[in-house]
């Protein structure tokens, strides 16, 4: 006697259709696709690595000792992998802008390096950025050094405080190295302890107590009097000689006196 089957209970036949292997065609499709990504993947990638890259920014920034790039490609290279959010990178920036000045400027290898690599002018252009731009950087480096990069590590300094005293009213070493105090409406404190607001209100004092001080140390050049000369006596012989020489020179007598003194005083 067979044993009825419940109903909804799952028969060998219905197993069999959930195990199923892929067809031959939906395999070859799969195998497609996956060659087709593959292919996206190679074109999507960059025709040049960048050996900068699997590095993070402030680790990047720490290796002060590494041995900077010296052809152009490896300069722009580790430029563009600087990430200006970071304060470090932002140190690091300058850093490799004032490297590259010094490999296009260099006045041994000048030359020979710009016709092989190309003028400093071109390297601009592939940055990105203006003359006067770079400038700022290389003049921050200079400065600063690796001094104000191991400042800005170890007191956490944004990118966009270090900003800021790029355009600072008074000599930033001060600032910086110093560690000067500004009085503000909250307290006393360093450009290190201060939020960008704060670093924005004291530059914007500094720049008017700046103003204020060009405008005390300028003096006061006093207006020139008029000369008024009158003769009581018209008779007078000098009255009618200078008369004589204004009327033949087309001027005032008071015009050739004036003349007559500034004459008198310069000799």
């Amino acid at each position: 006697m067979s044993s009825r089957r419940k109903k909804g209970q799952a028969t060998f036949k219905s197993f069999q259709s959930t195990v199923a292997e892929k067809p031959v065609q939906e395999e070859s499709t799969e195998a497609l696709r996956e060659e087709q990504v593959e292919a996206v993947k190679k074109f999507a990638a960059p025709a040049m690595s960048n050996p900068y890259q699997s590095l993070p920014a402030v680790g990047l920034s720490r290796v002060l000792s590494k041995r900077l790039p010296e052809d152009m490609e490896g300069i722009i290279q580790y430029y563009n992998h600087i990430d200006t959010i970071q304060a470090t990178s932002f140190v690091e920036k300058c850093r490799i802008l004032a490297h590259a000045n010094e490999v296009f400027r260099d006045a041994d290898t000048k030359e020979a390096f710009q016709q092989e690599q190309g003028s400093w002018k071109s390297f601009l252009n592939r940055i990105g950025m203006s003359h006067p731009q770079v400038n700022r950087f290389i003049s921050f480096w200079n400065v600063f050094g690796p001094t104000i990069l191991d400042k800005a590590i170890q007191q956490d300094f944004s990118a966009s405080k270090l900003a800021e005293l790029l355009t600072w009213p008074e000599d930033p070493k001060v600032a910086l190295l110093e560690e000067r105090k500004y009085k503000i409406n909250d307290g006393e404190f360093t450009v290190y302890e201060m939020t960008r607001e704060q670093l924005r209100e004291v530059k914007k004092m500094l720049n008017e107590r700046k103003e204020q001080s060009v405008i005390d140390a300028t003096p006061v050049l006093p207006k020139p009097a008029r000369v008024h000369v009158d003769f009581s006596d018209k008779n007078d012989p000098l009255y009618q000689t200078l008369k004589k020489r204004a009327q033949d020179q087309g001027m005032k007598p008071d015009q050739i006196i004036r003349a007559a003194l500034e004459q008198y005083l310069r000799t």
